[in-house]
C-alpha cells in the first residue's frame, strides 16, 4: 500500500469519528431539550418562577384599601341591622332593660354611624342614609325599652320622651329651614356677587389668602347671626370663589365650620345655647364678650393656621 493510500484511509477514519462524535453530541443536546420540555427546569428558573407567582398573588395597596373600606361598610351596616332587629323583636330582655348595656349599645351605634359619616368619601355610603339608619335604630331601641304595650304608664312615659325629643329636633329644623331658605334666595338673586368680587379682588386670583379671609369672615359673622347660618353663608361664598378645586374646598370648608362654631361662642346671639342662657338671664352681654372672645379666637384661629401652613407646604 502506498503512502498516499494510507493518508486517504486515515483521513476517512478521522472524518468518520468526528461525525460520530458530532452525532452523539447532537443526540445528547436533543435529549436535554426533551428533558427541559418535559418540565424539569433548572433550580434557578424554578425559584424565580415561584417568587414571581408569589408577587403576582400578593395583594397590592389598592386591593388592601378596597378590602378595608368594604369591611368597614359591611360591618357597620350589619351592626345597625342587628340592633334594629333586637329592637323589633324585643329580645333579649336583659339587653333592652339593662340601663348600662343600653347606654353602651347606643353609644357604640352612634360612634359607628359617626365613623361612617366622617369616612363618607372613602367608604362610599351617603351620610344621610347612614344617619337615617342610625336614628331609626336608636329611636326604635329606645322606644322598645319603655315597653309601651305592657301598661298605660309605660305608654305615657314613651309619649313624653318622644315629645321632648321631637321638640328639640323640630326647633333645630324650624330654625335651619328659614335660614337656609334666606341664604338660597340671596344666592339665587346673586346677592353674594358683591362679596365674591371683593374677595376675588383681595386675593388677586391666588388661593393662599382664601382660607384666612373666609375663616375670619365666618368667625365674626357668626357672632352677629347664628353660627349655623354663618357656616351656610361662608360655604356658599367658598363655592363661588374656590372654583372646581375640590381638595381646597374641603380643607377650607372644615376650617370654616370650626371658625363659625368658635365665633358663635363669644356672643349671646351667636349660638342657640348662649341665646337660651341670655334669655334666661343666666349670662350678660358684656361679661360674655370680655371673657369668651380671646378663648374663642384662639380656638378658631389655631386650627386655621395649622391647616393653612400644611396646604402652603404641599403647594
Amino acid at each position: 500500500m502506498t503512502s498516499s493510500a494510507l493518508e486517504a484511509a486515515a483521513g476517512v477514519a478521522v472524518k468518520t469519528s468526528a461525525e460520530e462524535v458530532a452525532a452523539e453530541g447532537g443526540q445528547h443536546h436533543f435529549e436535554a431539550r426533551q428533558v427541559n420540555a418535559s418540565g424539569a427546569q433548572p433550580t434557578v428558573d424554578r425559584k424565580s418562577s415561584l417568587s414571581s407567582d408569589l408577587m403576582r398573588r400578593a395583594p397590592t395597596k389598592p386591593q388592601v384599601a378596597f378590602a378595608a373600606r368594604r369591611t368597614l361598610k359591611v360591618s357597620g351596616a350589619i351592626f345597625m341591622v342587628i340592633v334594629f332587629i333586637i329592637a323589633l323583636i324585643g329580645a333579649p330582655r336583659n339587653v333592652i332593660d339593662d340601663v348600662a348595656t343600653k347606654a353602651n349599645l347606643m353609644t357604640a351605634l352612634f360612634l359607628v354611624g359617626l365613623v361612617l359619616v366622617v369616612l363618607e368619601d372613602h367608604v362610599g355610603v351617603n351620610k344621610s342614609a347612614v344617619m337615617l339608619m342610625v336614628s331609626a335604630s336608636m329611636w326604635t331601641f329606645l322606644a322598645v325599652g319603655f315597653h309601651p304595650r305592657e301598661s298605660h304608664e309605660n305608654h305615657e312615659a314613651l309619649k313624653e320622651e318622644l315629645e321632648h325629643g321631637l321638640k328639640d329636633v323640630g326647633a333645630i329644623i324650624l330654625f335651619l329651614l328659614p335660614a337656609m331658605g334666606v341664604v338660597e334666595s340671596i344666592d339665587h338673586f346673586d346677592g353674594f356677587a358683591v362679596v365674591t368680587r371683593m374677595i376675588l379682588k383681595m386675593t388677586g386670583g391666588r388661593t393662599d389668602p382664601l382660607m384666612p379671609i373666609l375663616c375670619l369672615l365666618s368667625f365674626f359673622l357668626s357672632a352677629v347671626i347664628d353660627n349655623l347660618t354663618a357656616t351656610i353663608v361662608s360655604l356658599k361664598l367658598l363655592r363661588h370663589v374656590a372654583g372646581s378645586d375640590r381638595h381646597l374646598r374641603h380643607a377650607i370648608g372644615g376650617v370654616v365650620v370650626i371658625a363659625a362654631n368658635a365665633g358663635g361662642a363669644w356672643s349671646p346671639v351667636g349660638d342657640v345655647t348662649t341665646t337660651m342662657l341670655w334669655l334666661s338671664d343666666k349670662i350678660s352681654v358684656g361679661n360674655t364678650i370680655i371673657w369668651l372672645f380671646f378663648p374663642s379666637f384662639v380656638a378658631g384661629v389655631f386650627p386655621m393656621v395649622g391647616v393653612w401652613w400644611e396646604l402652603k407646604r404641599h403647594n
